[in-house]
């Protein structure tokens, strides 16, 4: 049995962040219920992002501007553990979809919000996406101050640091109710959720000394091009004795006594006779010599070659069922897997399923339909 089998998850978000979290709970074996609006979640329409976020969801569809919808979301909420919803400020209460009227109908609802900025301050109302909220956190200034100027990062940080508090956040909460016999209500800014990653480098700008950030003053913790223009990772950080195997391995014996101090002080000479050191051959030739000395290096791979990888494989990351190749959990339990094993819900496709689970007939189901709970009646 999964861990998570004992709990159920109202997703009330579109887009990237709670259907990541909603995704990372269902793989661990809760139950998660899509209540998505008459149109669809808009990632609906970028099929490749859609089918990472969603497997093994089921969906219903609600119009929550209509009472009768209200109504099944307060039903649905009865028996459901947690709640996610990412809204502006505001708009859940509008939509009888807050934690105050919810968790009314149950006080042990783990209840949470995802928005850009949180639900107070004076930016709660601003409009934001992934960019905005680096831009925000200083992240991006901290790109510029390495590379010379920002660039948008080809990953959603915020959206997926802010997904994953949200799993961890929701679960506290689940325990907390244990000891308390009541649910919470969990205020998560997707802002906050980037400044919490940059903490290793905020806590240097408190210090008089000259730093830089993370690991860039490092010279021996870089990328490198090599002979054939592939690119190469030598991954040595204050570590004397890799330090030492590389030297002796790359044929620069002279630098092997210099220490961590002594070689960060003399960073620019070593990056410039490292640049040029593995220009004298290929990466995959790096990789092997290095490697034997046990040396911490990889070659740059490919996205499509991860599907070749062989620890990957080994590991069994990707999971095929009868009709999409699904990435797993970075993790393992030993007393259960957790592999995704459903497929992708179509829009709706569990309504009235969901419904009869909450008692209604079919002549209920039927009335609802023709009064709109699920979008515009059909004709």
């Amino acid at each position: 049995m999964r861990p998570l089998a004992n709990i159920t998850v109202l997703d009330l978000t579109v887009n990237v962040p709670g259907p990541f979290c909603s995704m990372i709970l269902g793989d661990l074996g809760a139950r998660v219920i899509k209540v998505e609006p008459p149109s669809g979640d808009a990632l609906r329409h970028s099929s490749d992002m859609w089918n990472y976020l969603n497997r093994g969801k089921e969906s219903i569809v609600l119009d929550l501007k209509k009472d009768c919808a209200k109504e099944i979301l307060s039903r649905l909420a009865k028996d459901a553990d947690i709640v996610l919803e990412g809204w502006r400020p505001g708009v859940a209460k509008r939509l009888g979809a807050d934690y105050g009227t919810l968790s009314a109908k149950n006080n042990s609802l783990v209840y949470c919000s995802i928005s850009g900025f949180g639900q107070d301050g004076p930016w709660r109302d601003r409009p934001g996406h992934d960019l905005n909220y680096l831009a925000l956190s200083g992240y991006l200034d901290l790109q510029a101050s390495i590379e010379g100027r920002p660039w948008p990062p080809s990953v959603l940080l915020s959206d997926k640091a802010s997904g994953l508090y949200a799993a961890i956040m929701v679960l506290a909460g689940v325990n907390g109710r244990k000891l308390s016999g009541r649910g919470t209500y969990i205020d998560l800014s997707m802002t906050e959720s980037v400044v919490s990653l940059l903490g290793l480098e905020l806590s240097k700008t408190f210090s008089e000394n000259e730093t830089h950030p993370n690991v860039t003053g490092i010279p021996h913790y870089g990328l490198f091009k090599c002979a054939d223009d592939k690119w190469i990772s030598l991954g040595i950080v204050n570590e004397d004795h890799f330090w030492k195997s590389f030297c002796k391995t790359a044929g620069l014996n002279d630098l092997c006594e210099l220490n961590f101090r002594e070689r960060v002080e003399s960073r620019e000479h070593i990056q410039e006779i490292l640049n040029e050191k593995f220009q004298s051959l290929t990466a995959d030739k790096w990789e092997q010599l290095l490697q034997q000395a046990d040396v911490p290096v990889a070659k740059i791979v490919s996205l499509k070659d991860l599907y070749s990888s062989p620890q990957l494989k080994a590991r069994d990351v990707f999971i095929n069922t009868k009709k999409h190749k699904f990435l797993a959990q970075p993790a393992h339990f030993s007393s259960t897997s957790i592999a995704p094993n459903k497929d992708l819900p179509d829009l709706g496709e569990h309504t009235e399923n969901i419904l009869e689970k909450l008692g209604y007939l079919s002549d209920d189901i039927k009335k609802l339909k023709d009064e709109g709970s699920f979008g515009k009646p059909e004709r």
